[in-house]
């Protein structure tokens, strides 16, 4: 594939000796600087509110403390306090909390910094201690070596992957034959649908999970069998007292009075009867034909992934249609970069690791716009050829984006980034006689996937409200009133800071993307969950938009400046409809990342393209490559974050930690 194989091979050698090294070496420092030290084990004793280990005027070093706790026989995280007494502090002081896996042997080596010799320790656990043993304690201890084969081929891998894609190398001149891209596609797709796969798998809380809230695009499946759209929700109670509420959306208020109102939350609740106020194509889609196929409930976790997946796909298929339309001289690679780069950049971390019900209607939204635009795309390519192939397209598009509607409503405005693609095309064909019969024909193909797709919701939404209009979300029970919840413009600052611009919390603790505090001088109430920077922080390479103040006028030559724009314009709506709609959460950042990414893209080829020296285009590329890094690195660590795997696969996740120890 590469000029000089020789070279690539003694690259590859020389990565995997520095790869080793930097495991003997660099993640196993404690071990060698530990070697030659004199291990003393330690008397302890409870003493009611900790462990008071007796000291012997003890030097600084390793502390190993052989902790075990167990519940049921599996082994749970320890976090305790300890305490220092020593020739600088004659009283005890608090060093950071600490929190010990016992079972990974590796965390139990703590390196200790003291003013001097120790003088005396107490170890003070969280909580209830009566399940925490602690069995061994040793000052000075040898700490062993810890070879991670797992860590060593991720260095490993990265150190080959930095190489071929650094802005000198020869990558970006090659010519591609048809048969290595698409070789190089369908690896690139296996290694991300796999990756997506790992990280869905890996919380094993959604396998069977136990929230009512999770089951109702299962309970939904179960009434269409039956010919209902209203759910049963199991709780005859809960209806009742529902009906004696004068306003049964008063949140708190609810909690308090209606039993079992946690098997009803964000249920919609209208009339006396329950429903499901998400999209319902989801549960066309996977619930309803697995129910009558097996009569078992869908696994939503498999059906978040298959989402991704097919958001993965369909980002490479529309970024494909984009180079071909209007950067068809862009090396091959930087496709490949950047498919790369905006699949790994749309949240979908987040909702592989934390694969519930609210991610499903998103990501299968996601995934319908990219295939969408993709098709509407290669049809603008095709408009000015005859033949019957471009119907399919802007049927196959047209259905694509018109059933996000009956997933995600905000993932419409896709369907908006067809004026600037259509509007010249459709105008002159139909100031020409002779092709305006051909163009009725193909506007009747686009159209009629969004007519029949807007008669069945709104059918869907007639007979759950009695309007064609009314999708059911002011009725939902959730934290706050909807039905009262109202546009207020005081709450649009808190949302474009926090989605937009508030800078990212860094800490240097394993996944080290911590959450940030949103405060603002509104008076009124602002839905809120964890979020963790603005997208111009979260992902740098949107900062790469800047850009267009260069590069503007050939963006318009090539007839691609209005749609860049109507996608950055786009963005903004979208974040002030779900600041005034529903509030800010990590998850909706899926709902415009992707309007922010598309033109990210267009503005950085077109920079790309314009360069004339090769070292403004080296440094254009190193941006783009570190930005890409970030981005991706910095979504998996929201990702660990937010999912609370911590909780829900402890294992898993400080084995994550390990890597970084």
């Amino acid at each position: 594939m590469f000029k000089k194989p020789q070279t690539t091979y003694g690259k590859a050698i020389l990565f995997l000796v520095i790869s080793i090294l930097t495991e003997l070496v660099f993640f196993n420092f404690r071990a060698l600087s530990s070697m030659t030290t004199q291990e003393r084990s330690a008397e302890f004793l409870w003493d009611g509110g900790g462990y008071y280990v007796y000291c012997a005027d003890d030097a600084p070093g390793y502390l190993y403390l052989g902790i075990d706790s167990r519940v049921d026989g599996q082994a749970v995280p320890v976090s305790f306090t300890i305490m220092l007494q020593d020739e600088g502090n004659n009283n005890f002081y608090e060093l950071s909390r600490v929190t010990l896996y016992p079972a990974i042997e590796k965390s139990k080596y703590l390196a200790i910094h003291s003013y001097g010799n120790i003088q005396g320790l107490r170890i003070v656990p969280d909580g209830d201690a009566a399940d925490v043993q602690l069995e061994k304690v040793i000052f000075r201890a040898k700490v062993p070596f810890f070879f991670s084969l797992p860590r060593v081929l991720l260095l490993f891998g990265a150190l080959c992957l930095g190489w071929y894609v650094r802005p000198s190398s020869t990558l970006y001149t090659k010519v591609w034959t048809k048969r290595q891209r698409r070789a190089a596609v369908l690896v690139l797709l296996l290694l991300q649908t796999g990756f997506l796969a790992v990280l869905a798998a890996t919380n094993t809380a959604f396998r069977d999970p136990i929230w009512p809230y999770h089951a109702q695009y299962q309970k939904l499946a179960e009434a269409l069998s039956r010919g209902e759209v209203s759910i049963d929700v199991g709780s005859a109670d809960a209806l009742a007292a529902l009906q004696q509420m004068d306003n049964p959306y008063d949140s708190e208020l609810r909690m308090e009075t209606v039993p079992g109102a946690g098997s009803i939350w964000d249920i919609c609740y209208y009339k006396g009867s329950f429903y499901v106020y998400f999209g319902i194509v989801p549960a066309l889609v996977y619930y309803l034909p697995y129910y009558l196929l097996f009569g078992k409930p869908f696994p939503t976790w498999i059906g978040v992934w298959l989402s991704g997946s097919l958001t993965a796909a369909g980002v490479y298929f529309f970024l494909s249609k984009l180079f071909r339309r209007w950067f068809s001289d862009s090396p091959y690679a930087l496709y490949l970069l950047f498919g790369a780069i905006v699949s790994n950049g749309l949240n979908l971390s987040c909702a592989m690791l934390h694969p519930d019900f609210y991610y499903l209607p998103i990501v299968m939204a996601l995934g319908l716009t990219f295939w969408g635009l993709g098709f509407m795309l290669s049809a603008a390519d095709h408009w000015a050829q005859p033949g019957k192939g471009i119907y399919a397209e802007l049927a196959t598009g047209a259905l694509c984006l018109a059933l996000t509607a009956g997933c995600r409503p905000q993932f419409l405005v896709g369907s908006v980034l067809l004026l600037p693609l259509f509007a010249g095309q459709v105008g002159q064909d139909w100031r020409q006689s002779d092709r305006r019969r051909a163009l009725i024909g193909r506007l009747t193909a686009a159209a009629v996937p969004y007519l029949l797709t807007a008669a069945g919701l709104m059918y869907y939404n007639a007979i759950r409200f009695g309007s064609v209009f009314d999708f059911g979300a002011n009725y939902n029970l959730t934290t706050n009133d909807m039905t009262r919840r109202g546009l207020e413009w005081g709450r649009l600052p808190s949302g474009f800071y926090a989605y937009l611009f508030q800078p990212v919390n860094l800490q240097l603790r394993f996944p080290f993307a911590q959450i940030t505090d949103l405060e603002s001088t509104y008076l009124g109430k602002t839905i809120s969950e964890w979020t963790f920077g603005g997208a111009f922080f979260t992902h740098v390479l949107l900062l790469g938009l800047l850009g267009i103040l260069f590069v503007k006028k050939r963006l318009r030559q090539k007839g691609v400046y209005g749609f860049t724009c109507l996608c950055m314009a786009s963005a903004v709506l979208v974040v002030a409809a779900d600041t005034e709609m529903a509030g800010i959460l990590n998850r909706y950042y899926t709902d415009f990342l992707w309007l922010l990414m598309i033109p990210t893209v267009i503005v950085l080829l077109q920079l790309l393209e314009k360069t004339r020296t090769r070292t403004v285009g080296s440094y254009i590329l190193l941006f783009i490559l570190i930005a890409g890094a970030w981005e991706t690195l910095y979504e998996l660590g929201i990702a660990v974050r937010c999912s609370e795997i911590i909780h829900m696969n402890a294992h898993r996740y400080y084995m994550l930690q390990s890597f970084f120890q």
